[in-house]
């Protein structure tokens, strides 16, 4: 008999049309790492008087997603477009080729998300969910490693499947500690102009931003939909305790808001196609609105005299916006 080895587990993906409604999964992700648990929630009775419950009910059953890994050019819009709201690509600066991604979290109303059906296995057994619902997304980076984090919910799952044949595989496209500069501004206007030049760690997560929701419905043990959240948007920044990461302790006493920019530059992956010769990159750009927290303790960062700030991504009514992250790449569609 042949074993189902963990080292062969691939994960596939699709887009959904209808939230919820199963498709082919045609695309390849390997960038990521992916963990499926099965949860429910069961009920247990038993006679008064007798010592153990004699029957064992499941009230609902779904699928808990962890996503991990590097962060990647290519495979992060994937997550994007679920936590952050489905978007199509457009041309980046009139390019044939290069696209952006461009997200913009609304400070009011509903996201769409884009949903997905998610196949896991090999020749040997595979399993599948629909309706692959990213509740959380976030990432940290460090010059050593840029990696991801994002949690989700799905349906119950669907084992012992045949994985979608002849998936296109998206390219592998990690981005390196070395390509990211970080900028602080004091006004959005600003974004891009100010950067810190002894900034040693940054972490963001997107946090709670929906929740499934179980009506009365004997036809099904799985969720029913899902509903908006108030999402929890925070970010750390740890940084040398010299003038410029001491100024953050003005703004906090202040009340201040900052506009941060976290920016990644990649290889170049076309020209610009409005007639000028400039080069397009794989970028991962995040631009947001912050007030800053609480700070850690002092602590060493290789030698050198640190202090981590907490802050907390806000609307800012001038701006228009809490967020906005544009990710530009060569995918042209999910």
């Amino acid at each position: 008999m042949t074993e189902r080895s963990t080292v062969n587990q691939r994960v596939q993906i699709g887009a959904e049309s209808t939230i919820g409604t199963a498709v082919a999964a045609n695309k390849l992700l390997e960038c990521f790492t992916w963990t499926m648990g099965i949860n429910a929630d069961i009920a247990d009775y038993g006679a008064t008087g007798r010592k153990y419950d004699t029957i064992r009910e499941e009230n609902t059953e779904w699928v808990d997603l962890t996503v991990g890994g590097p962060l990647d050019y290519n495979g992060v819009i994937y997550l994007l477009n679920g936590s952050m709201g489905a978007v199509s690509a457009a041309a980046a600066n009139s390019s044939a080729t290069a696209k952006a991604w461009a997200f913009n979290p609304p400070v009011s109303g509903s996201i769409a998300p884009k949903t997905y059906t998610v196949e896991q296995g090999d020749s040997v057994r595979a399993h599948k969910v629909a309706y692959g619902l990213f509740n959380s997304f976030g990432y940290n980076a460090t010059r050593k490693a840029v990696t991801i984090s994002a949690k989700g919910i799905a349906e119950p799952i669907s084992d012992g499947i045949t994985m979608t044949s002849s998936p296109t595989a998206i390219a592998l496209a990690p981005v390196f500690g070395k390509q990211i500069n970080l900028y602080v501004d004091t006004t959005s206007g600003g974004l891009g102009t100010t950067q810190l030049t002894r900034a040693f760690l940054f972490d963001y997560m997107f946090d709670g931003i929906y929740g499934p929701f179980w009506p009365l419905n004997r036809a099904t043990p799985g969720f029913t939909g899902h509903v908006d959240l108030k999402p929890k948007t925070t970010v750390k920044l740890k940084v040398e305790a010299d003038a410029t990461g001491m100024g953050f302790l003005a703004n906090l006493q202040a009340g201040t808001t900052l506009f941060l920019r976290v920016d990644a530059l990649g290889a170049q992956i076309a020209s610009d196609g409005g007639g000028g010769s400039a080069a397009i990159f794989n970028e991962f750009q995040h631009d947001m609105a912050i007030k800053i927290g609480k700070p850690s303790a002092f602590s060493d960062e290789a030698g050198i005299f640190a202090i981590e700030w907490e802050g907390l991504v806000v609307e800012d009514p001038a701006w228009g916006k809490a967020q906005t992250l544009t990710v530009t790449n060569l995918i042209t569609a999910l």
